[in-house]
Order: structure tokens, then sequence, then C-alpha cells
């Protein structure tokens, strides 16, 4: 079969990323960022109801470039919050569909990578195809444990880039990073950090029980959750908003920004500085968290993700944390082109698409 181009569809907060490779993945054809309006993206009551209003978008910047679809082989979008994916790829279809449009799992923008896929993939007759889920974790039993019975630990993270990131650093070094231990932090609207051994996610700091973020909560401890829970002025979606959407820096300063919350510390505010050290802090503690996992033998601490640029914020994290391991800052990510060559793979058939 000849393969031809593959389009990569990667939703964020207030983002969606898309880009088309070519040339057996060698050539980028083109890579856009498709900006939302913040106020649009609150007024949707959940992640999935975007949908269409973001498939219109991605359709009407493809036709401003003047692709034509017919060049496709097939459109690889971000895994989502599903409990029991594995990492790798899947083969979307209806039911993993609906899985990823389910009030039942936490609502988060990756989710809307394999529903895009499949709503531009299925008109033209192409396969379409999620790959390493931030849920695609590989937790060990005892991490599991949370100290409610019944209520285990089910791992999520930023697993794409991550491991894009790992490689990335393996290979610079000569290793591979299935023989080394990492701790790799991707910082962007949410903050996850997770640690690797022998190529997988043994552990992890999430949005909702790790660090806080641009816009989630992260940890919050639960006499004070569940005072607000009760309080008879917040409703279930209050709650889930709060935790992920206007939780973070959104809650503390109303923007979610890094740049601009620089630029108010620039010009003197010591509230924002404040806030802006304590986000920085709580990635810290969570590496060192992580550290223990690893039984204290860390190889490397990667720093990664769109806000990794802020030299302001990686410095405070190092003084933090830096007497754990060395940090190496790999601002940005890796995640298109780590879908891009996963859907290759899987049309070449050097890895088998997972069924859901």
């Amino acid at each position: 079969m000849e393969i031809k181009d593959i389009l990569v569809i990667n939703p964020g907060s207030t983002t969606t990323k898309i880009a088309v490779y070519t040339n057996q993945n060698k050539d980028v054809l083109f890579e856009e960022t498709i900006v939302h309006d913040e106020n649009k993206i609150l007024s949707f009551p959940n992640v999935a109801s975007q949908r269409e209003y973001r498939r219109e978008m991605i359709l009407q910047m493809l036709q401003e470039d003047g692709y034509d679809l017919s060049n496709l082989s097939a459109v690889v979008g971000r895994g989502g919050m599903v409990y029991d994916l594995a990492g790798g790829g899947y083969k979307v279809n209806k039911k993993l569909c609906d899985k990823l449009a389910s009030s039942t799992i936490p609502q988060h923008a990756s989710s809307l990578g394999g529903i895009l896929a499949y709503m531009i993939a299925e008109p033209l007759n192409l396969p379409a195809y999620i790959y390493d889920s931030t849920m695609g974790c590989d937790l060990l039993d005892v991490v599991k444990l949370t100290g409610i019975a019944g209520a285990e630990k089910y791992g999520a993270t930023h697993l794409l880039n991550s491991r894009a990131q790992a490689i990335k650093y393996a290979a610079s070094v000569g290793r591979d990073y299935r023989d080394m231990q990492l701790i790799v932090c991707h910082m962007g609207g949410g903050i996850t950090a997770n640690a690797w051994r022998d190529g997988k996610v043994i552990d992890t700091a999430a949005y909702d029980d790790g660090p806080m973020a641009p816009e989630r909560s992260g940890g919050v401890p639960l006499l004070l959750f569940k005072k607000l829970c009760f309080d008879g002025r917040h409703t279930e979606k209050d709650m889930e908003d709060l935790i992920s959407g206007k939780g973070g820096l959104y809650s503390y300063l109303g923007t979610k920004d890094c740049l601009e919350v620089e630029k108010r510390i620039e010009s003197g505010d010591e509230y924002a500085k404040l806030v802006y050290e304590a986000m920085a802090l709580q990635v810290a503690k969570s590496v060192a968290g992580l550290s223990c996992v690893l039984k204290g033998k860390v190889d490397v601490i990667i720093l990664t993700g769109g806000i990794a640029r802020s030299k302001m914020l990686t410095d405070m994290i190092a003084e933090y944390c830096g007497h754990i391991g060395k940090i190496e800052v790999m601002a940005g990510e890796g995640e298109m082109e780590a879908l891009a060559g996963g859907a290759l793979r899987m049309l070449q058939g050097e890895e088998i698409a997972k069924e859901y």
C-alpha cells in the first residue's frame, strides 16, 4: 500500500495544533496552531461539545492552505483520558469515540484528538488513530493505593511528549531511554510529572494530585476541597472547572498566560510573584516525590513543554529540587512528530494498532 500524507491533530485547552507529514514523515508539509478564543471555549458545557466547532476550524485551515484531503493516508489524534487504555496506538472506532466523549471520564482536551481524527477520516474512508494516550501508564501496584480502598490511582500524564523527550535526551547522551531512570515534567496549560523505568511510566503526579498549573488546581487538601463541595454555592460542574480549566494561576490571577504573569512580576506585583513561585515549588515537590519510587536513582530530570521556555520558572524549580539530580530543560514539545511516527508505524505494519 502506498503511504501518502498523515494529518496530525493535537488539541490543547485553547489551541488545536495540526500538521501534515509527507514523504514517509521525513517532511512537514505544513504545521499550524489554531488559537481559539478563550471565552468561546469557556462557553461550551464540556470538552466533547467543542468537536463540531474545532472540526470546522481544522477544515477551514486546511482549505485556506490549499490542501487536498485526497492526499491523506490516515489521520492521527492525541489520545484521551480513557482509564483502560495502554501505551502505543489504537485505531479509532465508534465505541472509542463514544468513550472519549463520555462524561464518565475526566474532561480533558486530549480526548478530542481521537474524536476529531475520526470525524475527518471516516467520511474519507481512511483509518483514524490515537497514540500514547495520557492514560497509557504502567503504574506499579504499590503506587496505585491511595489511602481509600476502592479508589485506585489510575495514572495520567503527558505521555506523548514525555516519551518523545526521553528518547531524544537519551540519544543525545548515547543511551537507550529504556535503560535509564528519568523524571519528565511536562509543563503547559496543565502540568504533569512522571517517573520512567524500563521505558514505562511507573508513577505520576497528575493534574488532580500533582502541582498546580496555569489552568489546573493540582492536588488540594481534601478537607478544604470537601468544604467547597458542600458549601451550597458550588455545583459538581463548578468543581470540575476548578480542577481543570479555572484552577491554578487562573484562579489566583485571572490569567493562564505565563508571559502575562512574568510581566506583572517584573512591574513589581508581589502577589503574582508569590503565586508563580508557589507553582514552581509544587512542581519541585512532585519531582522530589517521584524520586522516591525510583529509590533516589535519577539519571536526569527533564523539564519540557511550552512554559519550560520560562527561565524564571525553570530556575525556581531547579533551585528547589536541583539536589535530586541533573536538570535538563528541553522546552517545547515533540508531540506532533511523535504522533505522525506512531501512525506511520501502524500503517507500515511495524506496530499493530490496538482495538478498543
